[in-house]
């Protein structure tokens, strides 16, 4: 959901500073409390945005000064208030940006070649920089963790919007929901992955290269393709069951078998740095049998078959059975990504969904049909759709749009709430803005007393 009343500086900002930050001349363009703000940091982010919208105009920097003012006069309570953030939190989030971003250069390798640092100077130099946007999040949750909508609040919402006849107008729009049953993997299957791992397992005990064998036999492909290796990971980054085993190994060791919900792995230390290992695996993945698909297939059917008989509802259904995480505890609606509501505009739905869905009518279910979830494994699922109702074009109203209303009515709250948290805190907080941004009328509050 976009947060209106509040754009928390990205995390992998940090990152671009370190191949921008020595191409400008900086200077310190804001200072709140012992908190300072340097024209580098406005300028990355505008560059940022410069890539998205090629025609955003230099004014856009006075907005992003005040964001960053508002963000550095969080941070400033989160310190004074000495809220507490351990450092294994902090190592952890640095650790999972690492990784995400030598993912995206092919490597910590590319990635150190980039910066022209290594991934340990890398990792020190954003550390903080970590540490406050997490401290900032911390802060902004305490600010508007008491901020909650009644229906008065939302009628008063309605009301008002009536009144200065600016009430939205939507387009044609749903309310559907999906059931998907994945097939299981059967015994069979599982025994001939454990022989394959254990063979491949014994090759390697016996002398043959663990990075070879992982590159040619992996189902993990994007550690494969790395001889196995995942790079550096803390304790809650894995499953349980491969971190305990990852975590257990001793130099030039060999794990034992393990089993996940992804399949057979065993494991070989690379290197330990504090809480932090490197480990190569191999993943054998049990295969789908035809028959599995088609055991999964009568499953579907018997469910099916129970809610026609009105002895489960297929919200309740998806519930219970569905294998869609995504969807499931929400009963197998499909929400609207802006609000996060489930009445979908029709235009917004998926190619394939709207050519089943333009053939429904309301309170209707699809036909079962075999679907090939997203992702590099390609596994096939089957897939029901429920047309719960359909609303033509309309001018927003309390009866079809509560929901929207509702979470509308909650963001005006919350951003209500942001300015008269900094309203107030603000007086009593030292703010210096640099004589460049004197005449950006958004920053008048922050440079006029």
């Amino acid at each position: 959901m976009k947060k209106l009343f509040l754009l928390v500086i990205s995390i992998a900002m940090c990152f671009l500073a370190q191949a921008q930050q020595g191409k400008l001349i900086d200077e310190i363009v804001g200072v709140v409390g012992e908190n300072i703000i340097l024209e580098s940091e406005v300028e990355i982010e505008f560059q940022q945005l410069q890539k998205e919208m090629p025609k955003v105009s230099d004014s856009v920097k006075c907005e992003i000064l005040k964001q960053q003012i508002i963000n550095k006069l969080m941070l400033t309570k989160a310190q004074l208030d000495s809220i507490e953030l351990p450092d294994e939190r902090v190592d952890g989030e640095l650790e999972k940006r690492i990784r995400y971003f030598a993912a995206q250069f092919g490597g910590e390798k590319a990635m150190e070649d980039f910066y022209g640092k290594t991934i340990t100077e890398i990792k020190a130099n954003n550390r903080e920089k970590i540490r406050s946007n997490m401290l900032v999040q911390e802060m902004q949750g305490k600010i508007l963790k008491d901020v909650k909508v009644s229906p008065t609040d939302i009628k008063k919402y309605y009301n008002e919007l009536d009144k200065m006849d600016s009430l939205p107008y939507y387009s044609a729009e749903i309310e559907v929901a999906q059931l998907i049953i994945q097939p299981k993997v059967s015994s069979d299957a599982k025994q001939i992955a454990l022989q394959k791992i254990t063979e491949l397992r014994d090759r390697i005990v016996s002398g043959e290269e663990f990075s070879t064998l992982a590159l040619i036999y992996s189902d993990d492909k994007g550690s494969a393709a790395k001889g196995g290796e995942l790079g550096y990971f803390s304790r809650g980054d894995m499953v349980p069951e491969f971190e305990a085993a990852a975590f257990k190994l001793k130099p030039d060791s060999i794990s034992k078998i393990i089993e996940t919900k992804f399949g057979y792995h065993f494991l070989k230390l690379v290197n330990r740095k504090g809480d932090n290992i490197n480990v190569r695996h191999i993943l054998i993945r049990p295969q789908i049998f035809r028959s599995d698909i088609e055991i999964a297939k009568q499953k579907m059917d018997s469910i099916i078959w129970q809610i026609k008989i009105d002895s489960l509802t297929f919200e309740n259904a998806a519930k219970k059975y569905s294998d869609d995480m995504p969807t499931k505890a929400n009963g197998g609606f499909i929400t609207e990504g802006q609000i996060g509501t489930t009445k979908v505009p029709i235009d917004e739905l998926p190619k394939d969904l709207y050519f089943i869905i333009e053939k429904m009518k309301p309170g209707e279910m699809s036909e079962p049909e075999q679907i090939t979830i997203p992702g590099p494994d390609r596994d096939k699922a089957w897939r029901v759709m429920y047309l719960k109702s359909e609303s033509k074009p309309h001018e927003c109203n309390m009866k079809d749009d509560y929901q929207k209303l509702q979470a509308m009515a909650f963001q005006r709250k919350q951003q209500k709430a942001m300015q008269d948290w900094i309203e107030g805190y603000r007086k009593k907080i030292y703010i210096h803005v640099s004589d460049s941004y004197q005449n950006c009328p958004s920053l008048d509050k922050f440079t006029k007393k």
